[in-house]
């Protein structure tokens, strides 16, 4: 690899590392499809809902800012659900046992799947929160990562349905 090729690289990475927060430039493109488990040991796939409007969270007990979007995810799950969105809580927690007991704690009505690396790579989640609003044409439209404020996503959520 030449010097050059190294150094374009360190600077796609820099400036992906600044983004920590917010809305993240994304390319349209189609969501990757998965099948996963819920809490109840049913499986979840992402295709099976084209049609309606997505938003994917990955998540983790452990995780600071993730805890705290939970009431968040939870109110768009409750206003919107009834026209049209799909709330898909992607959990890479390793310890199962731990989520259902914050999912049960927390009073999360949403879907809680259990994450995996292979979905995790298809998405290129780095860190968590990681979020992404997929249409009902199952493309992805917008990524947020690190937490997004409550209305703008109540805003986005609005505008795709």
């Amino acid at each position: 690899m030449s010097r050059k090729s190294v150094a374009l690289i360190f600077l796609v990475l820099s400036l992906a590392a600044g983004c920590t927060k917010g809305e993240k430039p994304v390319r349209i493109s189609q969501a990757p499809d998965f099948t996963l488990q819920d809490l109840s040991g049913r499986s979840v796939r992402l295709s099976d809902l084209r049609g309606k409007v997505v938003l994917i969270e990955f998540w983790a007990t452990w995780c600071p800012p993730c805890r705290a979007s939970v009431p968040v995810i939870e109110r768009l799950h409750k206003t919107f659900a009834g026209q049209g969105l799909v709330v898909l809580g992607i959990s890479i927690d390793e310890q199962w046992d731990a989520v259902r007991s914050f999912a049960r704690e927390k009073g999360i009505s949403y879907a809680v799947l259990k994450g995996n690396d292979e979905v995790s790579a298809q998405y290129m989640v780095r860190l968590v929160p990681t979020m992404f609003l997929v249409g009902k044409d199952g493309m992805i439209a917008r990524q947020y990562v690190g937490g997004e404020e409550e209305d703008a996503l109540a805003k986005d959520v609005r505008s795709m349905l």
